[in-house]
């Protein structure tokens, strides 16, 4: 699988992605295309906060995407790598793409951040078990947000 950046050619590719991630369980709010077209942008113009990522086969047939955020953890003392959107096309999907995406994530971010975090709808629990496998353990921190 090669993971890239997404340049101004994958726009369509990753709204139509991102709309099916957005009406699926892994998320809790329904798809605003507004928010998914400024994260594009962000991540076009090198913004560091986010990264868009590209997920295709050797042919350029294209398996997801990914949205990695970067910011600061006061707990840890050091940047955090946030996993903030995984999404496989459903035929992409039990072929173990999961985990070479994290083995990437972890290589990609070696030695650069303190630790990495990512959220699971209690929907999509399901996921959870891949979530461990690589590390990643429960919070028993209860997130609050306020949209603006």
């Amino acid at each position: 699988m090669i993971i890239r950046n997404m340049s101004a050619k994958d726009k369509n590719n990753f709204l139509s992605m991102s709309e099916i991630f957005y009406s699926s369980e892994a998320a809790l709010h329904g798809f605003d295309r507004t928010a998914q077209e400024r994260n594009f942008e962000a991540s076009l113009k090198g913004s560091l906060p986010v990264r868009c990522l590209m997920l295709e086969e050797e042919d350029g047939t294209v398996l997801g995407y990914g949205i990695v955020c970067h910011s600061w953890s006061s707990e840890l003392g050091g940047p955090m790598i946030l996993a903030e959107e995984l999404y496989l096309k459903p035929e992409a999907r039990g072929r173990g793409l999961a985990n070479e995406y994290f083995r990437w994530l972890f290589k990609e971010y070696e030695g650069r951040t303190a630790g990495f975090r990512l959220e699971v709808a209690p929907e999509n629990a399901w996921v959870m078990e891949i979530y461990k496998k690589h590390g990643f353990e429960p919070l028993e921190y209860i997130q609050m947000i306020k949209v603006l």
